[in-house]
Parts: C-alpha cells; structure tokens; sequence
C-alpha cells in the first residue's frame, strides 16, 4: 500500500504475519537507560539491561496493501503534454545509491527548486492494486486515488467521491456520487462510474489478484440470520457520475478500509492491456499448462528437495523451472523480476522457480475463465502493471526495473496541479546509506528510517524528522487451548507480572518504540490507555502460579503433577530486537518466578511458520504444541480484530488455512464486542465497544503485548506541505497525505 495507506490501510484479513520467537542468553547485567523498577520484596526481582548494540525492530507491516493517493479529477479528457506511456529499461537490477545517473551531482534534489528526491528501499513490482510490499506501494501512492482517502487526523474523507456516501437506512445500500473532474494520466481519459464498477467486479471476482486486504471476494459477513455470504452482493452505474453499492449487511470497514484501500482503475487502459495479452496467451492449451501445474503440485505434496534444517524435505521448484518458461514464454507473460530473488549468494532459484509458478496459476484461471473473471485472473500479467494509468497527482515517465522510477505531474489534477516539477524515486536498499544521501542533501526524503539512520540525521539542522507510532505490534502469543501449559489466565498473568515489560522493551529496542497493552496502537482513535496494566510484581506473579497448583522442586522450578513448569520457545533468527527481548524476559521469569523458558533461533519460513499455520501447531523443538509464540502483526487504521480473535479464526484440526487465531483465543464476551463493532457504523459508538473489548482482551490476556515501533521519516528542510512542516504537524502516519501541495524550494 501506499505510504499514506501502509500507515493507514490493512484490513488483515490478510494480515501480513511476521513470527518471532526468542534465543538463548543472558542479559546484560546493568540498566543504565531503563527505567526504574519496584524494588522486590520476598523474591528478588530480575530486571533488563538496556544495551546500545540492538538494533532498531523491523516493521511487521502489513501485506503492504495498496491505497489511495488524493484524486479526483479533472473535468476535461487532456493527457499531459509529456509522454504518453511510460518507458521501461532492462537496466541493472542492483541497488543503486543517488549517484549522477540517478541522483542530482549537486546538494539537494535531482534537478533543482521545485524537483523531489523520494527514496525507495527495495525492487518494484505491481505498480497497482496487485501491490503487496512496501517500496511498491511507496511508488503507488503518487499515482492513483481511491473514492476517499485518510486526512492527517487518519479520518477516511472524499476522495474521488464527490460528497460523503449516502447510506440507506439499514446501512446496506451506499450510494456514492463521484467528482467529474477526475482523469487518467497519461492517457487523459476521465474517470467515471464505468471506472468505479469495474474496478469493484474484479476485487469481488472469486478471481481477484488485488492486494488480500482489498480483495472483497475474500469477506463474507453474518448476513443478519447467522449465514455467512459474501460482503459485496452488487456493484452498478446509476449514471456517468453515481455508483450504488449493496451490501449484503451492514460493514463498517466499507468506509475505513475498502473506500480508501480500492485504487480506481482505468477501465480502459487495463481492457487494452487484456486484449493484448489475450492475443498471445490464447494459443496456449489450457491442458498443457495444467499438466506442468499437476506436476508440481504433486511435487508440493510430496516433496524431493534437499533436507532443511529439521530433516524435512524441501519442495523442489527448480526443477520445473524450464517447463514453466516454457509455457509463459508462449503466452507472452513477462516473467518474474530476478532482483526481486537474489540473496547473498546470488539468485534464489527456488524462490524464482516457485514465484514462476504462482503465475502459471494465474495464467490457467485466466484462460478458464470468463468476462470480468478472466480479468482479474489476468490481472497480474498484464503489461499495464509496468506501464501504470491512475488519476493522481503524477504518473510515471520512465521506470529502470531494479533502479528508480521517475514521475511527472499531472497537469490538470482535480486538486490543482502539483507544485512539484517532477519526483524522482531511487531505490536504495540500505537505509544507513539512505541517511547519509540525505544528510548531504542528495536526496530530499526518506521513509521509515532505521534507528542507525534515524541517529545519523536527528540533529542535523538541515533535516525534518516526523516520528509517530506505527500500525503494528508485537508480543508473546499464549498457546490457549485446554491443556496447553498457559491455559489458565492465571498462568498468563503470572508471565506478565514476572518482568519489567517498560524496560524490557526499551533494551531490546534501543528506545525505539512505545510499549503497549492492547493490539490496537495508541494513534488509533479506537486506543483504550485504561486496559489493565501488569507492571513487575514477582509476589503477585508467584502467587498467580501457586494458586494453579504448582510448587517449587529442589532446583527451584515450579512443578504440578511432576511436570516442571518448562518450554523450548522459537525466535525468528536474524531479528536482534526479538531475540534480545525475548532472552530478557526468559532471564527475568526464570529468575523471579521458577520458571524454566529456554529460548532457541529458527528459521521463519521453514520452521515457525509451519509451527503457527498447519495443525497440531507442532514446536520442532519439543515435539508438541507450541507453548509459546512471539510474533508481530501489521495492523490496519480500522482496529476491526476479528481476523486476530474472534472464536471462529481458532486454528484447529479441520481449519487452518487463512485463519489467524493460532492462540486458540475463545471468549464469548469478546466474540459479541467484535461482532458488534463490525456492524456499528458511527464511530464514537464503535469507539467505545473496542475499548470494552480491549479491556476484556488484557483482562483475558491471550498474550503479552510488547511493543509498537515508532517510525521515524526523514525530509530536508526545504521540503514543505500546504503549510510550514514541523515536529509538531509531523506526528501521524498520514502526516503527508497531500502530495499534490508538496513543494521543495531552496
């Protein structure tokens, strides 16, 4: 998603997962920057030490989904006079920093007063509502908008509509009247409500290639008798300039996530690239592609590959990479990006050959399909994911795959034109380098800024900072089910009040986030500051676990029917962060309240993610059910958290796929608050029922929350909005949101 919406959009429905875990170790002994802690009365109290060596935590963004930048439009059918497609080179795939061919010589922008240079920190790939990561959507953002977007305070507001929806009475009818001065660029068509119900018929295509969290296919609701159906039952034209959408029951996300989240097609610039693609790909059988497909889902089944690190065969992708060219090769499907696979050593050809695959599958669907659907199958092997049509403020003139892209603005955008010249976006992987560019005034902004690269640009006078909360957070999952060794809150109570969360973060994290109790961060308007707190008590703790029955053995762990009170926990190797709280916090509980938490590093793709989505959620390290999880979710500017908690999202022995709920959470008290909070459409009242939900959940307590990152952003001074840019204006997610009154004047 876009900037303004990967700190503002998600609904994770398809949440972006990002598992941790913990490792082995022992804290430093020292805690010169955390803050002060209770002193321990009959136990002594482990506390963290803060270090300067972590490093800062990662974002658990969310898939990054992709969203509206500010459009409507105007009212004339004019293209701008530059070109009218984009160019696209085959230069060199690696990273490049701001240099003469991709950044100005001299101090500042590339190419002067008025010119912006926006770094983007990885490889570029569906320059469209099929964006899943954040440098994409950090592209995107400049080039589409969707019917509303979110304002500086995170409010959904007009967009491309024209006027707040009209909703029916029974909230299931929104009807949406759009701006008629809206166009595309660069081929200058206007927008209009063919547009708007064609863009929707392909998020709601059983097809749909959008984003997960926009595909509306993927939402059903409690359709008012308890039978799930599909969200959106119809999409239709009332006339060139009126969209009607009926809901199959009331939705409050439909204006928080799906309004603002949905980038408005041009209907005709993607028929254009379908046709096309059609031309080519339609002499390709169907049963010939299908039959390479089955040979590698068998593979998949049953796999060949090299052993991994538990033993476990691997799928072997590779060796049907030649097939799968093949037949792309006859369709005239671009194949993947190799940049976007390269490791240390290398291209990943597994990763390359499987990403190969992912687009075999959609190459079948859309040549079995029909009419819309066979669009939306298509929709990420068109042409026209390169060669992007949007209505926003600019678009692009010439995109180096691996390199940069540079934009142009649009000269007739419906908020008024752009006061920038030209924007120029090099990609620049690390962001230490990032800093240091913009510290010298060879690039003009930098997003989500490391905490070494914050600590490079900070203090310097010629540098802006925003800092805000992130839409995320991390913590310490609880297995939850019956029998698990936390089932009891008690239990899970006591693991809180065992340790100093405030400075345990802030060792693990250098000081580079905000602790929190809920899963809902604190710049959401849903926030509750009043949940119930756990600081360190190990009394309380202690006693918490006495009360479950346990007592201390000679060596001085709890045990209960002659089982220690023991676990092996998993930390996603790599992740200095969560492995450093995660050993602080195995140190502190071991320490003040008998416990015996031993941690170890694993690879996230082959051992903690099959531990967390596939039944008996199996620990490699203990044979048995996970005990204990830590991990991240990226989470959405909407705190709907059904996907998270509610009951029906329990992993268990029939459902796994797409289901979150891996803690095994059920509360039929949260279940109802969650439900509730679906269908309310005012927002105080939604407000409310979500703090009375986060209260039940820290009462509840199915895990520990840890932290939120904070995000920090850095501009050159001369780089301004509507009005003068300071710290103080410069503290939400969407602080920027109005790209189009940008201006960088030296």
């Amino acid at each position: 998603m876009s900037l303004r919406t990967h700190r503002g959009l998600g609904l994770w429905a398809s949440l972006m997962l990002v598992v941790v875990a913990c490792s082995s170790g022992t804290a430093s002994p020292t805690a010169t920057t955390a803050p002060a802690t209770p002193a321990a009365t009959a136990t002594q109290a482990a506390t963290p030490a803060a270090t300067s060596t972590t490093t800062a935590s990662q974002s658990t963004a969310p898939s990054e989904s992709t969203a509206p930048s500010e459009s409507v439009a105007p009212s004339e059918s004019v293209a701008p006079s530059e070109s009218v497609a984009p160019s696209e080179s085959t230069a060199p795939s690696e990273s490049v920093a701001p240099s003469e061919s991709t950044a100005p010589s001299q101090s500042g922008s590339a190419g002067g007063s008025g010119t912006l240079t926006y770094v983007i920190d990885g490889e570029i790939t569906y320059m469209n509502n099929a964006s899943n990561d954040v440098p994409t959507a950090n592209v995107i953002q400049w080039l589409y908008d969707g019917l509303y977007v979110y304002d500086q305070n995170l409010k959904p507001v007009p967009d491309l509509a024209a006027e707040e929806a009209k909703i029916s009475a029974d909230g299931k009818t929104w009807t949406v009247k759009l701006r008629q001065d809206a166009t595309f660029q660069p081929t200058g068509t206007k927008l209009t409500a063919d547009d708007v119900v064609f863009t929707y018929e392909l998020s709601n295509s059983p097809n749909c290639r959008f984003n997960p969290s926009i595909c509306l296919s993927g939402v059903t609701i409690d359709d008012g008798t308890g039978k799930k159906v599909p969200l959106l039952t119809s999409v239709k034209k009332i006339d060139d300039y009126t969209v009607e959408f009926t809901l199959a029951n009331k939705y409050a996300p439909f204006l928080t996530v799906i309004l603002p989240g949905t980038l408005i097609d041009s209907k005709e610039a993607v028929m254009a690239s379908f046709d096309k693609f059609n031309q080519t790909a339609s002499s390709v059988k169907v049963a010939d592609a299908q039959a390479v497909s089955d040979k590698v889902a068998a593979e998949v089944a049953t796999p060949t590959g090299p052993a991994d690190e538990t033993g476990a065969p691997t799928v072997n992708y590779a060796q049907f990479q030649a097939e799968i060219e093949s037949i792309h090769n006859q369709a005239g499907v671009q194949l993947p990006d190799p940049t976007l696979y390269q490791g240390d050593a290398g291209l990943d050809t597994q990763a390359y050959a499987s990403a190969e695959n992912d687009l075999l599958t959609n190459l079948i669907d859309a040549l079995s399909a029909k009419e819309i659907d066979q669009v939306a199958a298509a929709y990420t092997l068109l042409d026209v994911t390169r060669k992007p049509v949007g209505s926003g403020p600019f678009y692009v003139t010439e995109f180096q795959p691996g390199q940069n892209v540079t934009l142009a603005p649009n000269p007739v955008y419906h908020m008024g034109a752009p006061k920038l010249t030209n924007v120029f976006l090099p990609i620049i992987k690390d962001s230490t380098a990032a800093a240091g560019a913009l510290a010298a005034g060879q690039v003009d902004w930098q997003y989500q800024m490391t905490a070494d690269a914050y600590a490079q640009v900070k203090d310097n006078p010629d540098v802006k900072v925003a800092t805000y909360p992130d839409f995320g957070f991390f913590g310490l999952y609880f297995n939850n089910r019956e029998g698990a060794l936390f089932s009891d809150k008690r239990m899970r109570q006591a693991a809180a009040y065992c340790f100093d969360k405030d400075a345990t973060v802030q060792a693990a994290t250098s000081g580079n986030a905000v602790t929190i109790d809920g899963d809902i961060p604190p710049a959401s308007w849903a926030y509750n500051p009043d949940v119930t707190k756990y600081p360190l008590d190990p009394d309380k703790g202690n006693q918490l676990i006495q009360d479950v029955g346990y007592a201390k053995n000679a060596q001085g762990i709890y045990e209960k029917d002659g089982k220690p009170l023991s676990t092996i926990v998993l930390v996603r190797q790599g992740k200095p962060d969560r492995i450093k709280f995660m050993q602080l916090w195995a140190q502190q509980v071991n320490e003040n309240c008998g416990m015996d938490m031993k941690v170890q590093e694993a690879d996230f793709a082959t051992v903690l993610l099959p531990m967390i989505n596939n039944w008996p959620l199996t620990n490699p390290a203990t044979g048995k059910p996970f005990d204990l999880y830590f991990g991240g979710f990226g989470t959405s500017l909407d705190p709907d958290p059904y996907a998270l908690w509610h009951s029906s999202q329990i992993i268990h022995n029939t459902a796994t796929n797409g289901l979150y709920n891996f803690a095994g959470y059920n509360s039929p008290e949260a279940d109802k608050l969650i439900e509730k909070g679906l269908v309310e459409l005012d927002q105080d009242k939604r407000a409310e029922i979500y703090h009375q939900f986060e209260q039940v959940l820290s009462d509840d307590l199915p895990m520990i929350f840890a932290w939120s990152d904070i995000r920090h952003d850095g501009v050159r001074a001369t780089v301004n909005g509507e009005e003068q840019w300071t710290p103080d204006n410069m503290d939400s997610p969407t602080w920027f949101w109005k790209l189009w009154d940008i201006t960088n004047q030296k």
